[in-house]
């Protein structure tokens, strides 16, 4: 799919596969951090297990940031952002599918078997602030877009892309879960999506300062 804003330049909307994974992948770990960073920091305990996480599920296929869920956005050649998104019977499936992968990290010395046990009781923890999947919607995981590339209608591109997958799978709505201190909430709510829950859990906000959760949901 291709975005032309006032003839000014062209966002192109491209499957993630073949080259254009390897091409993508050093962004992947800031962009999917970067979506928000106190809700991954605490849930890894910082960036030195959540990237080498993220790098590996990105690769890896069949999970909740896998590249075979993935969009990608470019300018005129120049890569802008990722869009990482699944159908609503699929979601707990991937979720689950990410614990091999972190297991993974185990096996190449990247992370210990303790860090792992610990990056799952805090996983349980966080899992309480976003609300039930349906299965009669899309879920958008990662919308991401490199602060540089930002304002240049990339992320829009990307949302409109998948409210347009949606729409063609005939799913009635769109969801998603954002921390409520993103700036991208101002872009979600002008794009018609509706705040359908706002959830604090004691031990990741009040304990570690993170902000209020949002579930936004599209009706198509």
């Amino acid at each position: 799919m291709t975005n032309t804003e006032g003839g000014a330049m062209t966002i192109e909307i491209v499957k993630a596969e073949g080259a254009r994974v390897a091409e993508a992948a050093p962004h992947i770990p800031d962009l999917v951090h970067a979506t928000g960073p106190q809700s991954y920091d605490y849930i890894f305990g910082g960036r030195q297990l959540c990237d080498p996480f993220v790098a590996a599920a990105w690769e890896a296929p069949g999970n909740f940031f896998s590249h075979q869920q993935s969009v990608l956005a470019f300018e005129d050649g120049v890569f802008r952002g990722v869009l990482i998104s699944h159908d609503g019977p699929d979601h707990y499936k991937l979720k689950d599918a990410v614990w091999p992968v972190a297991l993974g990290l185990v096996e190449k010395n990247l992370a210990t078997a303790a860090d792992i046990q610990e990056l799952a009781a805090r996983a349980e923890i966080a899992s309480f602030m976003n609300p039930h999947v349906p299965e009669d919607c899309s879920y958008i995981i990662v919308v991401s877009v490199p602060e540089a590339a930002r304002g240049r209608g990339a992320g829009r591109a990307l949302m409109e892309h998948e409210i347009a997958r949606a729409r063609a799978k005939g799913f009635s709505r769109v969801h998603l879960d954002v921390m409520s201190d993103n700036p991208a909430v101002g872009l979600y709510r002008a794009m018609g999506f509706e705040p359908m829950a706002e959830t604090v859990t004691p031990i990741p906000c009040r304990e570690h300062g993170l902000a209020m959760e949002l579930r936004m949901m599209l009706r198509l």
